[in-house]
């Protein structure tokens, strides 16, 4: 078992996969678990891997998540399901790879390729198995992943507040939008109206969090609430004296050095802060889970963070894209401040969730639940996972990508991860060819030392290994002339 130290040095991982035997599979708790727990995932916007302070950042200071830290697990190399928000949020809701429910881009932006990102009909969300098990479920925030039938309150939420299906808000100054621009539409945060120029947006839904909290707390029934913070996707903002704090603070020669992206942080923490001081007071958390995660790695242009020593950013299949902080407490279960080295992934948290509220779910569904259930490691830190390859597919978004910058973090690419080898496949366009990077991330976790040219065979192993993925899941077909033609009818 391993400690967790407030020095948090979480940045030295291991990439070390062990073979048990161990089964995926969603199935009812313990018959001796009794009453059913509140859940609550706590999720974060482009939080990146080194964003807390207790996870190596030089400038932020994250006390409340810190000290949630100290009495949760820790999973040192924790995964999104893809490097953007639209996709990894869709494979938390259902369990399963993105690429499988052809999600594969932010499509409704321009994506192109197949790259859906409505929850099919037939797919049924953690909101859905836990309201038809009888829970009370509430969706705060960020949303992201439909309209129409696809909206919190259509998919298994009773309370749907404040969420909109739009990557950020405009302005998380009140009245969360700006005169006159172009995305005030897409971007408005509904439910909000009573608030006034002192509701930071980060504090004015924190708030609705802590009202259901203690409202639910006294109906003393089962809830679930999945709390999608809007922070910390831009646009940058923080209140002025956060800013002037970490301008204080921060040092020329730090790694992080945004003051007003460090500020931005501290009102997450900030609201983390608030929700865990309600369970408390509510007199519920010693029956109340607390997940906490992100939805991908941190935003490194325009000098936001920095995911260091993980190479790249959010958008990116290097590393830094896709590693995320995640931090998960069950009362009477987890050992405080303990830590696990399992390589878990955003898809996991389904099949967890369910298997701790002794909930079954709908079996078509759970056929293809791609994610593990995480409660033997929850129960056990020591506890390996069944071998497994982490799969990764990104397309292009015209959203996000324009033709003449389609550097390595912005071009197309499949990735595995099978063992200690990494395998990234970037795909051809009509003006640049395709190529491949391979790197033991055992030895080499920031990606510095490509290896593809002298291990061929490696490289065609996990291409292999890539290619059945694709297949097994039905992947969307990556369409090259289709794509080169999309960008150059918008642009």
């Amino acid at each position: 078992m391993k400690t967790l130290s407030h020095n948090c040095n979480f940045l030295k991982v291991s990439f070390c996969v062990f073979l048990v035997f161990f089964s995926g599979t969603i199935s009812a708790s313990d018959k001796s678990t009794g009453k059913r727990p509140n859940i609550v995932l706590i999720l974060a916007d482009d939080l990146g891997n080194a964003d807390l302070a207790c996870t190596g950042s030089d400038l932020y200071q994250t006390p409340n998540i810190d000290m949630f830290a100290s009495e949760a697990m820790y999973f040192s190399q924790s995964y999104s399901a893809h490097p953007t928000c639209q996709p990894s949020r869709l494979a938390i809701q259902t369990g399963k790879y993105p690429a499988r429910l052809g999600c594969v881009s932010h499509a409704a932006l321009g994506g192109v390729t197949g790259g859906s990102v409505k929850i099919p009909k037939e797919e049924i969300t953690i909101g859905q198995a836990l309201q038809k098990a009888g829970y009370t479920t509430c969706h705060i925030g960020k949303w992201h992943i439909g309209l129409g039938d696809n909206v919190p309150s259509k998919r298994g939420y009773d309370f749907d507040i404040a969420s909109n299906d739009f990557c950020c808000p405009v302005n998380y100054f009140y009245p969360y939008s700006k005169e006159e621009h172009r995305q005030n539409a897409l971007a408005a945060v509904p439910d909000l109206e009573d608030r006034g120029p002192e509701d930071f947006l980060t504090e004015a839904i924190t708030d609705e969090a802590v009202k259901f909290i203690e409202k639910e707390a006294a109906n003393k029934m089962p809830f679930f609430l999945n709390m999608c913070y809007y922070a910390v996707h831009t646009p940058i903002q923080a209140e002025k004296d956060k800013v002037e704090k970490y301008d204080r603070l921060r040092r020329e020669d730090a790694i992080h050095r945004n003051a007003t992206y460090a500020g931005l942080v501290e009102h997450l923490d900030d609201g983390v802060g608030r929700i865990l001081k309600a369970i408390k007071e509510s007199g519920i958390e010693e029956n109340t889970i607390v997940i906490f995660a992100s939805d991908n790695g941190g935003e490194t242009g325009m000098d936001i963070t920095d995911n260091f020593p993980l190479k790249e950013g959010k958008g990116s299949q290097y590393e830094g894209g896709y590693r995320v902080p995640l931090f998960i407490k069950w009362p009477g279960v987890t050992k405080a401040g303990t830590t696990s080295d399992e390589r878990v992934i955003g898809i996991d948290y389904y099949p967890t969730i369910l298997k701790m509220a002794g909930v079954k779910g709908n079996r078509n569904h759970n056929r293809n639940v791609d994610g593990f259930d995480l409660t033997p490691i929850l129960r056990n830190p020591d506890a390996k996972l069944a071998n497994r390859s982490l799969h990764f597919l990104r397309y292009l978004s015209l959203i996000h990508y324009r033709p003449e910058d389609l550097t390595e973090k912005k071009r197309p690419c499949a990735s595995i991860i099978k063992g200690d080898w990494k395998l990234l496949e970037f795909f051809e366009l009509p003006t640049k060819k395709g190529y491949y990077r391979l790197y033991n991330i055992a030895k080499d976790p920031g990606e510095l030392n490509d290896l593809s040219e002298e291990m061929p065979e490696k490289v065609k192993e996990l291409l292999r290994a890539s290619y059945d993925w694709r297949k097994s899941v039905d992947a969307p077909a990556y369409d090259m002339e289709g794509f080169y033609g999309a960008v150059s009818r918008n642009n």
